[in-house]
């Protein structure tokens, strides 16, 4: 029986590793170092080059244009070629990108060009990079898997926008920046050493092959599932419930400043956004390995509209107050993270499977396009959040509702163990 135990622990233990080297990898990846700090270098890159706030939003976010772009080319390489020959060089690139920033003269075009340009090049150091690989290994514990995972991006988050502001602080948003990409390096190489010593093949081999005699790899065409109704909802839903959660995240640390708060108090109160998607990333994946999904999405989606919602009505910049509303809807954020993969595993199987995580990923980078612009506009037109916090409220609250409709799973887990 102890012999028997060994083989066992072996595996648990590289299992583990596994999963560990994902959540570094995505604790370095493109949603902490550029998109979470991006509350804090928004006021400082418009203050410095002279533009508007809609313009300095508008040109951070091409970045999730890039995103939105390259994310269902990524996802088709990964399940060609495997995940790591592809992170492997998004991750040195998107460290280029973020250094390059620093050397744009003044010009809208150009810096927007690159900015678009560094999102399109970090894609496979996002969801779809690494939990495309990870989704591979596991099955009955894939909601588990992913929640544990994706406890790296949220500590990411949580650490992201308050040491960048020091950096700012101490030497200026070029230095902070250059020093973001510095980190980046250090932790996707890091994550990249753990991956491929745990998970072997499939760290590195593209599309998983079942075993001879076992059962043809299950999983939809991605034209067949374009045909679905149940593709166009999800696809709706993630859509606007990023514009409504992440343009309040970008937005996060000028809204507070712009009610007095100190910058980098703002920057704490900020950093409460990753608290919440920690915690909503990890709770969500493990509730989904035993409540439907689209139960788990609703009640996501419900306390991101009551976090915008107090956000929207706070009367004073309350720290307290304002952390409460930035960790309920850091947790819908959070949890979109964990319920994608999950949706399209359990949606449309993984014959194609980095292809779908990259197209939902790609429209839900739209909407975080789309809504830091919106809150932008709304502000240099009325000189505040608030009407752009109440609309941000209201659409988590009808996306909870139309979630429900998914129905059940078309490719349920197994039913015993078979490698999750």
């Amino acid at each position: 029986m102890a012999t028997e135990a060994v083989p066992v622990v072996r595996v648990r233990l590289r299992r583990a590793v596994f999963v560990a080297g994902a959540a570094i990898g995505l604790a370095g990846g493109y949603s902490p170092a550029y998109f979470g700090t991006l509350s804090v270098f928004l006021k400082p890159i418009a203050s410095g080059f002279g533009w508007t706030r809609a313009q300095a939003s508008l040109v951070a976010v091409l970045a999730q244009i890039g995103i939105a772009l390259g994310a269902p080319i990524i996802g088709g390489l990964i399940d060609r070629y495997g995940g790591s020959r592809i992170i492997a060089p998004a991750v040195v690139l998107f460290a280029l990108g973020l250094t390059g920033l620093t050397l744009v003269p003044n010009d809208l075009v150009l810096f927007g060009a690159l900015t678009l340009l560094t999102g399109f090049v970090a894609v496979a150091t996002t969801p779809v990079g690494y939990l495309s690989v990870l989704s591979r290994g596991f099955d009955r514990r894939l909601g588990l898997a992913l929640g544990f995972a994706m406890l790296g991006l949220g500590i990411g988050t949580v650490l992201a926008p308050v040491i960048a502001q020091r950096w700012i602080t101490a030497a200026g948003w070029h230095s902070a920046y250059r020093s973001v990409a510095l980190l980046v390096l250090a932790l996707g190489a890091v994550a990249l050493v753990l991956m491929v010593a745990a998970g072997g093949a499939q760290a590195t081999s593209g599309r998983t092959r079942p075993a001879e005699g076992a059962p043809p790899l299950p999983g939809m065409l991605f034209a067949e599932g374009l045909r679905s109704g149940r593709f166009w909802l999800i696809a709706l839903v993630f859509f606007a419930v990023s514009a409504a959660a992440l343009g309040a995240a970008v937005h996060m640390v000028a809204m507070l400043s712009d009610r007095g708060m100190p910058p980098a108090l703002a920057a704490r109160g900020a950093a409460w956004i990753g608290i919440g998607l920690m915690v909503g990333r990890f709770g969500a994946g493990a509730l989904m390995d035993m409540v439907h999904a689209r139960y788990v999405a609703a009640l996501a989606f419900s306390l991101g509209a009551a976090g915008l919602a107090l956000l929207a009505w706070l009367p004073a910049p309350s720290l307290a107050v304002t952390s409460t509303g930035a960790v309920l809807f850091g947790l819908t954020v959070g949890a979109e993270g964990d319920i994608m993969p999950f949706l399209v595993r359990r949606y449309f199987g993984l014959l194609q499977f980095s292809l779908f995580f990259g197209v939902f990923l790609g429209i839900y980078s739209l909407g975080g396009v789309v809504g830091p612009v919106l809150y932008g506009a709304v502000f240099d037109r009325l000189h505040g959040y608030g009407a752009a916090l109440g609309s941000g409220a209201a659409i988590c609250a009808g996306a909870a509702l139309a979630i429900l409709a998914l129905g059940p799973y078309r490719f349920a887990a197994a039913a015993a163990a078979r490698r999750g």
